[in-house]
């Protein structure tokens, strides 16, 4: 019943609101927008459809400028008869506040359908998550769109949009055009000024289980490491990327989700003293979030100073702002799946700007122009970042590049020089940097230092005085040395770098106790442009396949490894390295089960106990000499470019893009509606042994025997079991679906207290195997045979004769060691499903016999 939520919540023995029934209207369809005073102001916006008032919550109401993307959450679908409803809800119940009318009318699709009426066309758009439609109102008219973010986990939020049109506006603000004598406005007049109830003094200090670093602050135990870029070396201009100010300050991460708002740098160390006045102003936020951002000072010029946010114990009335330029959770819902697009578009919607708290603007397109700007007004550089790109914790990614104008840069103290003349403590620090994980000498600076920052500094040089010298060569230095662990890490400014790698004319900008050392081993790891490739072929012709046509090009192919000795599996140590040497010692084995296929990339760019993410869109960041195929995407509403794996260069890439397994689609490019095989997954459940999943394995085989059909089984590399069965591209893949759920029915009929075909995780138990038939729809993908999986000791899948299929057999039986060993004893034995496809009519008629 679709109006049992909003009944549920509602008490009508108190409340004036309607209660809820469904009434069918003959008319026009009907909108209405009520401006609502409950725990925060809101307008709720409703749609007739289907004999109810189908409902999205407006934070910062509607708008007639179309730039003006506002975040709206769908809530509950409301009666029809709601529509003229005004007045008080008592307080204590769901909604609580004053409502009022702020616009009505009648509304229709955008685009008719002949045949079909407006409400079945609108509720044919809503099941598509894109609605369309034009609003006859008083405030509001013309098109309007209201369009549901993807990707968002359990999400409710949608945006919508006014369409450019003759109705239009530069600017707009629903607020300018509210009733006269509005009560909405008296309650939001006479609202007690919001006020957090602050934790206990005692709590606060062990809110997080702080522990004291060695500067004085506090550091996080459970923090969010923030996502960073890569350097790029100059700027440009690309339509999928838009370009942000670099700020010289420190990156912090804001948790508004508590009680306690929680301010840290990126390494964990709580800011919340140190810039308690960032902390006060987070404090008048009416959503919980997220956000990711830089504290910036500002000096006696009103520019950006890192130096003056150094001084912020002499002066904590210091000019400041924290500078917003990401959103990773709000109001239960994390975003970080979301593109970087939809995430700022939410992030502007819902953050409050105030003296302190701003808004990251961005520029799209044009990073040349952008940057010259940033030259003229004399700031650090840009931040260019991919428009698509979704937010990957703790990972240095080259979706984001710095790019800088001055040249700045972080090091590590590794000692110190004796003073000369009246200064006192120290006379230069001695300066050190990762060069291919080595760390090396790089020049000592003597300048940028005040009188306290020399005592400060000394002081927490003295626990860190070692006798060791922490280079390998001892370098030559202008005084005698002291020499320290090398723990703290700072910024200087210098003119240029000598050949050998020495800074000339640096100077002191302040400590980063943001960072650690192990940030300076990732940000030098050298990326791809230095690093050799792994072998260059020679021109060919190389066929680039689209689905509506094909093209040649001549081109050179080259892969270039980076991070090769990164772990990827620390159990074991294996690294990238060995994961890019097993697929080309496998590469004439398992290129045959690739060629052709668009691939569903699965990305661990720090191993598998880092963030991994599903990367299905090459955009234009795959070289030219990858075969791409072009798939229109419904759900993104937008064509999809996938990378196809056909070479062992094209191994090599999509392995150091961080792809431990491949994932390559049941169809091939010739035609992507119809499988060339058809797949099984059994999927245990944690409670399930893998030898029940070889006794439901088994009992597939009989029914293919029955079936009179050859199937072909491999372990998935985890801990189920996979069959595969070949098609040739004969059958749809509807066809291929529905014979796959044929084929389970019969499974599950005779193991009804082992297996289920019930995909919801909460209703088909937990100890029963999954016959999971549906990994044949359009675009489903398995691992591939022979793909090495994420999985502790790098386990592989691995094909098996029915023979083998014996209890007691393990899934980790197969690894990266051992694999292709065996692979050569016996060859490839999943070739034949590739080979010639069954009969399907045939097998159904045998299957109806028993």
């Amino acid at each position: 019943m679709p109006l049992e939520e909003y009944n549920k919540k509602r008490k009508f023995d108190e409340t004036s609101e309607p209660e809820g029934k469904e009434n069918k209207n003959e008319g026009k369809l009907i909108f209405v927008i009520q401006r609502h005073s409950a725990t925060r102001l809101h307008y709720d916006f409703r749609l007739e459809m289907d004999g109810v008032l189908k409902s999205w919550a407006v934070p910062k109401g509607p708008s007639l400028n179309p730039q003006d993307k506002r975040l709206a959450m769908m809530t509950e679908d409301h009666p029809y008869s709601y529509k003229d409803f005004e007045g008080a809800i008592p307080e204590g119940n769901y909604g609580g506040g004053e409502v009022e009318i702020w616009d009505s009318g009648t509304y229709e699709p955008l685009e008719k359908v002949e045949g079909k009426s407006d409400d079945l066309v609108m509720r044919h758009e809503l099941h598509q998550e894109s609605l369309k439609f034009v609003l006859h109102g008083k405030k509001l008219k013309g098109e309007f769109a209201l369009v549901k973010i993807k990707n968002s986990k359990e999400g409710n939020a949608w945006l919508l949009i006014k369409h450019k049109d003759k109705f239009a506006l530069a600017e707009y603000d629903s607020e300018e055009h509210v009733p006269k004598k509005s009560k909405v406005t008296l309650r939001e007049e006479n609202r007690p000024s919001k006020k957090k109830v602050k934790t206990p003094e005692k709590e606060q200090k062990t809110f997080r289980n702080f522990t004291p670093s060695l500067i004085g602050e506090k550091k996080l135990k459970d923090f969010i490491k923030p996502m960073l870029a890569q350097p790029g070396e100059k700027a440009f201009d690309h339509k999928d990327w838009v370009f942000e100010i670099k700020w010289d300050g420190y990156r912090a991460v804001a948790d508004l989700r508590e009680t306690a708002i929680q301010l840290y740098s990126r390494n964990g160390l709580s800011y919340s003293d140190k810039f308690s006045k960032i902390v006060k102003a987070l404090d008048h936020q009416n959503y919980q979030m997220v956000l990711d951002g830089e504290i910036v000072a500002y000096n006696k010029d009103g520019k950006p100073d890192f130096q003056t946010l150094q001084k912020i114990g002499e002066n904590p009335d210091l000019a400041m702002t924290y500078q917003v330029f990401d959103l990773l959770w709000l109001n239960g819902h994390s975003t970080e799946n979301l593109s970087l697009f939809q995430r700022k578009e939410l992030l502007k919607d819902a953050l409050i700007e105030n003296e302190v708290i701003k808004y990251c603007e961005h520029i799209p397109e044009k990073g040349i122009d952008f940057f010259d700007q940033i030259k003229k007004m004399e700031l650090e550089g840009m931040i260019a970042k991919k428009s698509d790109s979704t937010y990957s914790e703790g990972v240095r990614s080259s979706d984001w590049l710095k790019i800088k104008f001055q040249n700045t840069e972080d090091v590590l103290i590794c000692g110190f020089t004796e003073p000369n003349g009246g200064r006192k403590n120290f006379g230069a620090i001695i300066l050190g940097t990762y060069i291919d994980g080595q760390l090396e000498y790089c020049g000592h600076a003597g300048t940028g230092f005040s009188d306290k920052t020399l005592d400060s500094l000394h002081d927490l040089f003295k626990p860190l005085i070692t006798k060791d010298c922490p280079f390998k060569a001892i370098p030559k230095t202008n005084a005698p040395a002291t020499w320290m662990k090398p723990e703290l890490v700072c910024e200087i400014k210098y003119t240029e770098k000598t050949k050998d790698g020495i800074f000339r004319h640096p100077v002191f900008m302040g400590l980063r106790s943001d960072k650690d050392k192990e940030d300076l081993i990732d940000e030098n790891t050298p990326d791809s442009k230095d690093v050799p490739p792994l072998k260059v072929i020679k021109k060919e012709e190389l066929k680039i396949t689209d689905v509506k046509k094909s093209k040649s090009k001549t081109t050179i192919k080259s892969v270039k490894l980076t991070n090769q000795n990164k772990i990827y599996f620390p159990e074991s140590g294996i690294t990238k390295g060995e994961v890019v040497e097993y697929y080309q010692s496998v590469a004439k084995y398992i290129l045959p089960h690739l060629k052709n296929r668009p691939q569903s990339l699965n990305r661990f760019p720090n191993g598998i106990e880092g963030l991994s993410f599903y990367h299905k869109d090459a955009g234009n960041d795959a070289p030219a000499w990858i075969d791409k195929v072009s798939v229109f995407s419904e759900s993104n509403e937008k064509n999809i470019e996938y990378l196809i794996c056909n070479t062992a260069d094209d191994l090599a890439y999509l392995n150091n893009l961080g792809c431990i397994d491949l994932n390559p689609w049941n169809s091939t490019v010739e035609d992507l509606n119809k499988p060339t095989w058809l797949a099984l997954d059994l999927d245990p459940s944690d409670k399930n042994t893998f030898d029940q999943v070889i006794e439901t394995a088994l009992c597939v085989k009989e029914i293919l025997d029955l079936a009179k059909i050859k199937g072909f089984c491999k372990t998935s590399g985890s801990s189920g079991i996979h069959i595969f069965i070949p098609m040739e591209a004969k059958y749809e893949v509807e066809q291929v679906k529905n014979f796959a759920h044929v084929l389970m029915q019969k499974v599950q009929q005779k193991l009804p207290d082992l297996t289920t075909l019930e995909r919801n995780l909460k209703k088909r138990g937990e100890d029963k195997i999954y016959l999971d038939y549906l990994q044949n729809r359009t675009g489903q993908t398995l691992a591939s045979v022979y793909s090495i999986r994420p999985k502790p000791f790098a386990p592989v899948s691995m094909p098996l004769i029915w023979e083998e299929l014996k209890f007691g057999l393990k899934p980790t039986d197969f690894n990266i060691h051992n694999a292709l060993e065996r692979i050569k004893k016996n060859g490839d034995l999943f070739k034949p499903v590739l080979g010639k496809g069954i009969d399907m009519l045939k097998a159904l008629e045998n299957l109806s016999k028993i």
